[in-house]
């Protein structure tokens, strides 16, 4: 790699290039199932699993699989909250020779069935809750679990009499049957009888709407995810067996999955597991009672954080990370103050496994950038030509390391349109780099709305589902800014003949759309603004939003 002007301010000790031997999660994990077997890998509502006993629940779930027919390159959609049940599927349906299909346990059965469908998932691992979603899905095997399976006793007597609701009754047969049934009541296959697996083959399917909206599974191999799990530790040098990793990020995202679970379990920490960390309650009362030493954030977790904690609640945090979206000087000064924690910030995308960029702890922000690109990763800013701009100027980013897919899942076409020549990925991003190698994100992929949950949402989807109404003739959908830097969804609705309702409309949407993507303001006209050609101009629709909040601040004031 030639000589790159970010170098010079790679925190000390941090190679330029490190030296990448391919690699597989697998080898990995049980590399450190041998050197930490005693020491606690998860933990979960007063139950604590150590490195040993982790390691022969994915070796038994792994070999119960396998006895189920699951074979070298079946697709498993892993549908979870954060859990001792999701990493154990996780690492054994990789053991079986799988890949994991990662998916939003909020997700729709509308939802559900375009990604499954597009997998080719044979199987899936889902919570009880959400059997009435999948039942009726084309899946030979449906493994059931119920969140409580490994609370303590204690933890799970106070979550049913808080639930209030008796256990969902799950009929067995020979296509469903529950976790814990795998574990222990399948009649495994021989360890020595699960197909090898190396670093070449894919691990995970991480599916990303991408602009366009159109749902497509990065192909992340084993050794992506391995590579982007070296490059970060030797960013960051965790302490080996000290680590406790807050994980309240979802780890079927892929930033939850990289950054807490996978770098966790490599450096033979401990992982905090927060099955949903909008329960301000439960997440303070863990970060409180175990003391994580790495915490992972999105910018609305640090908002909501700000609202409720006090400057001892992060006194053993050594690293806090964020990612999602940039957060505002305002959010990482405040965070500082109250909790004394510096965060880091850092740029990345599904297709990249997640982290390309990251910045460096120097200060509040260094020049509020997304950072520097990390070890072994090169970057560019091109102009619609692929040729590179003059230092400063605004252009496309790309970006270049051996965290990159390969492509996506079974599409040529999308594949084609982000995979440039020599290894290149266009990230759809507008950025600016600075004669010192630091990275500016001046503008977002087009359209793309960051929804208060951290998650992207795509407008043409939401669209997509607003038109399969019989009362909509068109839809526009566009994002309305929060003071966290996050946005709301607004959609534009021309409506047909008949009268519809918000009310209707916003039930309409329920149905077909995780509630993060549920529009929460719908405003009916009778034309939308278009081009000469008939494109819908959605920056008319962006500005006349911002002028209408405008005016409202001002008549505030």
């Amino acid at each position: 790699m030639p000589e790159q002007p970010w170098f010079v301010h790679y925190p000390g000790g941090v190679p330029h290039e490190l030296s990448l031997s391919p690699e597989t999660l697998l080898a990995m994990f049980s590399r450190s199932a041998q050197r930490f077997s005693r020491r606690p890998a998860l933990y979960f509502f007063g139950k604590t699993i150590s490195y040993r006993e982790c390691n022969s629940l994915v070796e038994r779930f792994a070999c119960g699989l396998a006895a189920l027919g699951i074979r070298k390159g079946d697709r498993v959609a892993l549908c979870l909250p954060n859990s001792p049940q999701a990493v154990i599927a996780y690492f054994g349906i990789l053991r079986a020779g799988g890949i994991v299909v990662s998916c939003n346990p909020t997700y729709t059965e509308y939802e559900l069935s375009h990604q499954l469908r597009d997998a080719g998932a044979r199987a899936i691992v889902v919570l009880d809750m959400m059997y009435q979603k999948i039942q009726h899905l084309d899946l030979e095997l449906i493994i059931v679990t119920r969140i409580t399976d490994f609370m303590t006793t204690i933890a799970k007597y106070i979550y049913q009499r808080r639930n209030g609701r008796p256990p969902i009754v799950i009929p067995c047969s020979k296509t469903t049957l529950f976790f814990h049934a795998l574990l222990d009541g399948v009649t495994p296959v021989a360890l020595e009888e699960l197909p090898i697996v190396t670093p070449d083959d894919i691990a995970v399917l991480q599916y990303t709407g991408g602009t366009t909206g159109v749902s497509k599974g990065a192909e992340l191999r084993h050794r992506n995810l391995m590579a982007n799990i070296r490059q970060l530790t030797s960013w960051f040098a965790p302490t080996e067996r000290t680590e406790s990793f807050l994980a309240a990020l979802p780890l079927f995202h892929v930033f939850g999955m990289t950054v807490t679970q996978n770098i966790c379990l490599a450096v033979g920490g401990c992982m905090v597991l927060v099955p949903d960390p909008r329960n301000m309650q439960v997440l303070l009362s863990l970060i409180r009672k175990k003391q994580p030493t790495v915490v992972s954030l999105v910018p609305v977790l640090v908002q909501k954080l700000l609202e409720h904690c006090n400057e001892k609640d992060f006194e053993s945090a050594r690293f806090c990370i964020c990612g999602g979206s940039a957060l505002s000087y305002e959010l990482l000064k405040k965070f500082k103050e109250r909790t004394g924690l510096l965060i880091t910030e850092g740029y990345g995308l599904s297709e990249a496994s997640p982290v390309t960029h990251c910045n460096i702890a120097r200060g509040l922000s260094v020049k509020h950038s997304i950072g520097l690109p990390i070890a072994n990763t090169e970057a560019k800013i091109v102009d619609e030509t692929g040729q590179e701009v003059p230092l400063g100027g605004i252009g496309e980013l790309w970006v270049r390391g051996p965290q990159v897919m390969q492509g996506y899942w079974n599409n040529h076409a999308e594949t084609a349109k982000v995979q440039k020549p020599e290894g290149w990925l266009a990230t759809g991003d507008m950025a600016r780099m600075d004669e010192d190698g630091f990275f500016y994100i001046v503008d977002r992929k087009k359209d793309m709305i960051l929804s208060t949950s951290g998650l992207n949402v795509y407008p043409s989807e939401i669209e997509k589902v607003l038109l399969l109404h019989p009362e909509v003739r068109e839809a526009a959908v566009i994002g309305v800014l929060s003071k966290d830097g996050s946005e709301s969804v607004k959609a534009v609705v021309v409506p047909s003949a008949n009268e519809i309702s918000e009310h209707d409309l916003m039930k309409h949407c329920r149905r077909y759309l995780a509630p993060y993507k549920v529009p929460r303001h719908i405003e009916f006209r009778p034309e939308l603004p278009r081009t000469l050609l008939g494109k819908t101009l959605y920056r008319v629709l962006r500005k006349e939003e911002e002028e209408r909040l405008h005016s409202q601040h001002i008549r505030a004031s």
